[in-house]
Parts: structure tokens; C-alpha cells; sequence
């Protein structure tokens, strides 16, 4: 999994977290502690089945038996875009995992081709 994270310019948020390969595997930590995240942005168009993004207030816990705080279907073939201008503050950090499970605290079923995220965070 190739995960970057950079710095940009604090207009709206100054960090931006890009996940080539967003997976069910334990979920990817992409920040510990307080944070607000303003966007999300889901690429499904190399997915050859329905995905979900799934988001958790966290710094621990797995996909298989944690409910997430929101969850983005992510239709095959598709793009997705979340933008939320006051932002949704998270306390414990964001963590996040992809799969082809609609379900939530449940076994999770991996993601069918290649899902990427991007988020930008503050």
C-alpha cells in the first residue's frame, strides 16, 4: 500500500493524505489525535465491484468488528466526493478502511480492483 502524506497550503486544511489502494486488511491510520477533515475524494473507476469508504473516530480497532462514524458507497466505475465546509471534527484521530462489505461491525469483505482516497485534514 503506498500511503503519502504532504503539506498544503492552510486555506482550508494543511494536510492531504493520499491511499493508492484503500483495503479492509486493519484500516489505515492517517492521523492520531483531535482533527477535522474537510473532503473526502473516492476513486472506484478501477473497482469491478461496489465499494465503501468507511471512516472511524480512532486510533485502533479493526474493520471486522467496529462500526465506522460514516460510511461512502463508492458505486463501481464512479467517483465520489465528500466536501463539508465546517469541517467534522474528529477526537480520537482518523482511521479508515475500504471494502465491498455493506454491512458495519461485521466480517469485512476485501474491495474487488483498486479503490483510492484522498482527505484533506487539519
Amino acid at each position: 500500500m503506498a500511503v503519502t502524506i504532504g503539506t498544503i497550503a492552510a486555506a482550508l486544511a494543511d494536510t492531504l493524505v493520499s491511499d493508492s489502494a484503500v483495503t479492509d486488511a486493519s484500516g489505515t491510520q492517517a492521523n492520531s489525535g483531535a482533527t477535522t477533515w474537510y473532503c473526502l475524494r473516492a476513486d472506484g473507476t478501477s473497482a469491478t465491484s461496489n465499494s465503501f469508504i468507511k471512516v472511524w473516530d480512532a486510533t485502533s480497532g479493526s474493520p471486522d468488528s467496529n462500526n465506522p462514524d460514516y460510511v461512502f458507497p463508492v458505486p463501481t466505475g464512479t467517483n465520489i466526493e465528500y466536501v463539508s465546509s465546517d469541517g467534522n471534527a474528529l477526537a480520537g484521530g482518523l482511521r479508515y478502511w475500504g471494502t465491498s462489505t455493506r454491512a458495519n461491525g461485521s466480517t469485512q469483505a476485501a474491495v474487488s480492483g483498486t479503490l483510492t482516497a484522498k482527505f484533506l485534514l487539519s
